[in-house]
C-alpha cells in the first residue's frame, strides 16, 4: 500500500504522503458522519431498494417510475468510488438521448465520471436538488440522489432495452468480477 501512496504521490496527486493521509482520514470521517445520521430503518430499506432495480455495466441503474419514465442514477459500487461528489452535470431537459450515451457527469476533486442512459429517451426531469446538494449521490444513490428521468420514446424499444439490463444479480456477479480484476 505504500508503493501505491508513494506512486500517487510521484504524478501529483498529493504533494506529501502526509497529505494523501489527511485526506483519506478527512473522506472516511466524513463517511462515517453520514452513515451514522442515517436512521436504521432507512440503511434497511437502502439495502431492500436495489433489488427492485436494472443496472447496466456502466454503474447506472433505472427504475420505472409510475408515470412511465425512467429513472437513473448511479449504483452504490459507482458512488462508493466517487467519493465526494463535487459536481453533478446533465444535458438539459428535452434533449434527446440514445441507450449507453453518455447524459452527463460526475465531478469529484480527482476526475470525472460519464454518466450513461441505460434506455433510449428524451431527458424530462433533472434532479434540481443535486445543484446545490451533489454529495446526495453520495448519501443516497437509490432515493434522493437520482439524476434524471427519461421519458422513453416508444414502449416496445423500452421493453427491449430493459430486458438487456442487468437484474441485481447479474450486476452484483459483474461487480466482483471487476473487483477480482482490480484486485487479482
Amino acid at each position: 500500500m505504500i508503493k501505491e501512496i508513494e506512486e500517487a504521490v510521484k504524478t501529483g496527486r498529493y504533494r506529501s504522503i502526509s497529505e494523501f493521509v489527511s485526506e483519506a482520514i478527512r473522506l472516511r470521517l466524513e463517511e462515517l458522519r453520514r452513515t451514522q445520521g442515517i436512521p436504521v430503518e432507512k440503511r434497511q430499506e437502502l439495502l431492500l431498494t436495489p433489488e427492485m432495480l436494472l443496472y447496466t455495466p456502466k454503474h447506472t441503474w433505472a427504475q420505472v417510475t409510475p408515470e412511465g419514465n425512467v429513472r437513473v442514477g448511479v449504483s452504490d459500487y459507482a458512488q462508493r468510488h466517487l467519493k465526494g461528489i463535487a459536481h453533478v452535470l446533465t444535458q438539459p431537459v428535452g434533449k434527446e438521448i440514445s441507450r449507453m450515451e453518455p447524459f452527463g457527469s460526475a465531478e469529484t476533486w480527482m476526475f470525472v465520471f460519464d454518466l450513461y442512459a441505460p434506455v433510449t429517451g428524451k431527458i424530462a426531469k433533472v434532479n434540481g436538488n443535486l445543484k446545490n446538494e451533489p454529495h446526495l449521490v453520495n448519501e443516497d444513490p437509490y432515493n434522493e440522489g437520482w439524476i434524471v428521468e427519461l421519458e422513453p420514446k416508444n414502449s416496445l424499444v423500452l421493453e427491449d432495452e430493459l430486458k438487456s439490463l442487468l437484474g441485481a444479480r447479474e450486476y452484483n456477479k459483474w461487480v466482483n468480477k471487476l473487483e477480482g480484476r482490480l484486485n487479482g
